[in-house]
């Protein structure tokens, strides 16, 4: 039995595409180079991820640090922004009590100096006692009131000591040394002071006493209470027991005005 004429052509054309494909396949030699390459690909490719293990570590580390600070910071800069609204608030309530010290400064300052002229003309116008301590006492006060660099409590805790100390006076008798001119001549004479009733001058012997007088502005002879001035004195002194004395601190009215 022959074989078809398009069959044999059908196998020549394959018997020829198999040769050409034994020829064109690489020699076992080249196979093996190939694979060596690949091998040595692979572990320089995992040398490389052993190499980077480290560093990528350290980067991760550091990556996570940086997160942990940028936490901190943001942290950090919300508490600021609270402290600086804090002091803003802080700031604007020193502004507003700055401003209402200069308001009471500029309206307290005025009733200071005219509450230390009204102490002036009161001094002024007492009995003369204590002379040199009142004066120097006033004039320390102006002085404060006169600084500007002391504070407006310093001026008012000042002033206010000056009329304690001038109030506590009135509720107060003292006797002192003093020496002035009386009846025409130089004496040394006791000052007996009681309250701000009377102001009697003594002299040491007991024989003289003269008392001050406001309306005339001058002493005035007492010879006739010589004698209970100087025991109210000595009483005033702890020199005696204390005991009922008569003293001249006011005038008798009249007896058509007695009532």
């Amino acid at each position: 039995m022959s074989i078809p004429r398009r069959l044999r052509w059908l196998g020549a054309l394959v018997l020829c595409a198999s040769l050409a494909a034994l020829g064109a396949a690489p020699p076992a030699s080249q196979v093996q180079q190939q694979s060596r390459q690949a091998v040595g690909q692979r572990q320089q490719a995992q040398k490389a991820r052993d190499a980077w293990a480290g560093p990528r570590a350290k980067l991760a580390d550091d990556i996570e640090a940086a997160e942990k600070e940028l936490k901190l910071i943001s942290a950090q800069r919300v508490k600021a922004e609270a402290y600086l609204a804090g002091q803003r608030a802080k700031v604007a309530e020193l502004r507003r009590r700055l401003a209402e010290m200069a308001r009471i400064r500029a309206e307290l300052e005025p009733l200071l100096d005219a509450s230390l002229a009204r102490l002036d003309a009161f001094v002024a116008g007492d009995l003369p006692f204590l002379a040199a301590e009142r004066t120097a006492r006033l004039k320390a006060l102006a002085h404060t009131l006169n600084d500007y660099d002391a504070s407006l409590a310093a001026k008012a805790r000042r002033l206010l000591e000056a009329l304690e100390i001038e109030a506590r006076f009135g509720s107060t008798v003292s006797v002192e040394e003093a020496e002035m001119e009386l009846g025409g001549a130089r004496r040394r004479v006791r000052l007996l002071r009681l309250g701000r009733l009377a102001l009697f001058a003594l002299e040491p012997e007991g024989k003289a006493a003269w008392r001050w007088d406001r309306a005339g502005q001058a002493w005035q002879p007492q010879a006739e209470y010589a004698r209970e001035l100087n025991l109210a004195a000595e009483i005033a002194q702890r020199r005696r027991v204390v005991s009922l004395v008569e003293l001249p601190v006011g005038l008798a009215p009249p007896a058509g005005e007695a009532k």
